[in-house]
């Protein structure tokens, strides 16, 4: 995995962290925290899920787009898949939609989006697990390697 892209500026190379969006659900926030700290050595952290405050449809549609066009400037994302309602690896529908837009950019637009999951997940277990299954296969999502932090 390369965490850090090269740049030429007068001749000279620049190494510079990639950009990282978190996805996740935000009911995850200490880890969402933990993780961001743990890969903030080799990535930039520009985008995680937070729990949203105040008016929560006004907000909620804020951070929303906020999300997606992180995950437009980004270098990479990040599918923090803990275990949830008792299914270790849970993806939501929120995060696969997430992984899907990434991939949707690399096939469409020549986007070079790393997708990452941290926790391998169960085979049958949602509606869209053959789907999961047919782009780690394809390459497009793969499993994130352990951070040395």
């Amino acid at each position: 995995m390369e965490k850090k892209r090269r740049l030429v500026l007068n001749n000279q190379f620049i190494i510079m962290k990639k950009k990282l969006v978190i996805c996740a659900s935000a009911s995850f926030e200490n880890k969402i925290i933990e993780w961001k700290n743990k890969i903030s050595d080799d990535f930039i952290v520009i985008k995680y899920p937070v729990k949203i405050k105040g008016n929560f449809l006004d907000n909620y549609k804020i951070e929303f787009s906020d999300h997606y066009k992180s995950i437009l400037e980004s270098d990479a994302i990040i599918a923090l898949n803990f275990e949830k309602n008792e299914i270790p690896g849970y993806i939501g529908a929120g995060v696969f939609a997430e992984l899907a837009f990434a991939i949707g950019l690399n096939q469409t637009q020549n986007k070079k989006i790393d997708v990452y999951y941290l926790n391998n997940f169960p085979e049958k277990a949602f509606p869209y697990s053959d789907e999961l299954k047919l782009w780690q296969g394809l390459g497009w999502i793969k499993l994130f390697p352990t951070p040395t932090k």
